[in-house]
């Protein structure tokens, strides 16, 4: 086998060689129509490839975010305010509830209202129930009190009738005899008025409150002197004061100290009980006392 070996001349230049030149500009102008279809329009692969990429990205992340890439993430579009305004904690309006919903509230808040009127309806009729009950029980008591208070009345006033009724079958039984001043003059017992006036008055001089002296107290004292049929003392009573405790007490005193009178003469023997009414004047210039 032999092998031919074509030479051809030498030249000194590359652009002389046309065929060189010519495929040269030919697959220049091919890269040209490749690199211009390239830039121009995306290939059907590229778009497919981009939409799913937008499908499958995760949205919720670049929500919550999207605080300073709205630009770049349209689902996180929005101001700040309306950011955080979504995302806050506040319960949603009544305007996102369905009428249904609405509705239902409405009739259990309606319902609570009706419940609170009947517990308070419930409990001022039980306040008014109790407070009539405090008042029947105050009037069983004023009227029980009453009761008894009318019961203690004639109770006493049966006792009072009782008394006066002894006292009149003992008055019927034992005659008692009451004297004043001017009575004395004229009735059967004034010679022993006159020695009971001397006497109380001797003892009433003797005995005068030095007090009353320094004091120059004056003043009468107005006594009732009950004496029995032997002369002596049952009671002494005030009846109208001279305004001086000391005076008053001088008073008695001197009835205290005459006694006793001695008892009742023939002309009394009827008398079982003798009242002396007398009339004890105090004169501070004299240091006296004078009965009448």
């Amino acid at each position: 086998m032999s092998i031919k070996i074509f030479l051809t001349p030498f030249r000194s230049h590359w652009w002389q060689d046309s065929i060189f030149t010519a495929s040269l500009l030919i697959a220049g102008f091919l890269h040209l129509i490749v690199l211009t279809l390239q830039f121009a329009e995306p290939t059907a692969t590229d778009t497919s490839t981009k939409d799913i990429a937008v499908s499958i990205r995760p949205a919720e992340k670049e929500v919550k975010n999207a605080d300073f890439l709205a630009q770049e993430n349209q689902q996180g579009a929005g101001t700040f305010r309306e950011a955080h305004r979504i995302s806050s904690d506040m319960p949603a309006a009544m305007e996102d509830l369905s009428a249904g919903e609405q509705q239902l509230k409405s009739l259990e808040q309606m319902q609570q209202q009706r419940e609170l009127s009947f517990e308070e309806k419930v409990l001022m009729t039980t306040l008014s129930w109790k407070k009539e009950a405090e008042q029947n029980n105050r009037k069983k008591a004023m009227e029980q009190l009453n009761s008894q208070f009318q019961a203690k009345a004639a109770m006493v006033a049966s006792i009072e009738a009782q008394y006066l009724k002894r006292q009149q079958n003992f008055s019927r039984t034992q005659k008692v005899k009451t004297l004043d001043g001017i009575q004395a003059k004229k009735d059967v017992s004034a010679a022993y008025m006159d020695k009971f006036r001397e006497k109380v008055e001797f003892y009433g001089n003797r005995y005068y409150p030095e007090q009353a002296k320094q004091m120059r107290l004056s003043g009468e004292v107005r006594l009732m002197v009950i004496l029995n049929a032997n002369g002596g003392i049952r009671a002494i009573r005030l009846i109208d004061s001279s305004g001086h405790a000391i005076l008053d007490e001088a008073a008695k005193a001197s009835v205290r100290k005459a006694a006793p009178y001695g008892a009742f003469d023939s002309k009394m023997k009827d008398i079982s009980e003798l009242r002396i009414i007398r009339t004890w004047r105090f004169d501070p210039a004299e240091a006296e006392i004078e009965v009448n």
